[in-house]
C-alpha cells in the first residue's frame, strides 16, 4: 500500500508542475553586461569589413596564410569590425609594420597590420567602425582569432 501512495504522489506531482508558469532564466553575458544574449537586435552581431578594398589574398591554413590580405593603396581609411578595447597599438611586432590588436565580446581578437598612421593606443574602447588606423604602401593584411585559435574572418564579417 505505501509504495502504491509514494508512485501516486510522484505521478501526481509530475502531472502538476507541467501546468505551472516556468520561471524565465536570464543570461547576462559579463564582458559585456547584456541580459537575454539570445533576444538581442540580430543588428548588434553584424561585424563589417576593415577596409573598403578587394581582397587579395584569402584565409588558408594549407598555405599558411592565415588571415586576410587586402588590395589597398596608400591613405585608406582603416575601421574596426566591432566594438572592443585595443591590446596592442605600435610597431614593435617584426614584419607586421603598424599593428592594432582589439579584443572584442566572447573571445574575440582582430589584428590590423601594415598601417601607415595609428589613431589609438593601448586602453582605448573602440566602436565598431570607428576609424583607427590608415593604410601604408604595403598591403592592407587582417586576421582573426577567437581566444587563441585563429580563424577564418570571412564567417564573421559582412
Amino acid at each position: 500500500m505505501p509504495v502504491k501512495l509514494l508512485t501516486l504522489g510522484l505521478s501526481l506531482l509530475l502531472i502538476t508542475s507541467c501546468f505551472y508558469p516556468q520561471q524565465e532564466v536570464i543570461i547576462i553575458e559579463k564582458s559585456t553586461n547584456l541580459q537575454n544574449i539570445k533576444k538581442i537586435n540580430k543588428k548588434i552581431n553584424i561585424w563589417s569589413m576593415p577596409v573598403e578594398s578587394n581582397i587579395s589574398k584569402t584565409f588558408s591554413i594549407k598555405n599558411k596564410h592565415l588571415g586576410l590580405t587586402f588590395n589597398t593603396n596608400t591613405g585608406k581609411n582603416v575601421r574596426t569590425i566591432r566594438n572592443g578595447e585595443v591590446v596592442y597599438a605600435g610597431d614593435k611586432i617584426k614584419n607586421h609594420g603598424k599593428m592594432i590588436i582589439i579584443r572584442h565580446p566572447f573571445g574575440f581578437y582582430s589584428s590590423y597590420t601594415q598601417n601607415k598612421t595609428l589613431m589609438v593606443k593601448n586602453g582605448d574602447s573602440v566602436t565598431k567602425g570607428q576609424i583607427i588606423a590608415i593604410t601604408g604602401n604595403v598591403p592592407f593584411y587582417f586576421e582573426m582569432k577567437k581566444f587563441q585559435q585563429t580563424i577564418n574572418p570571412l564567417k564573421y564579417l559582412k
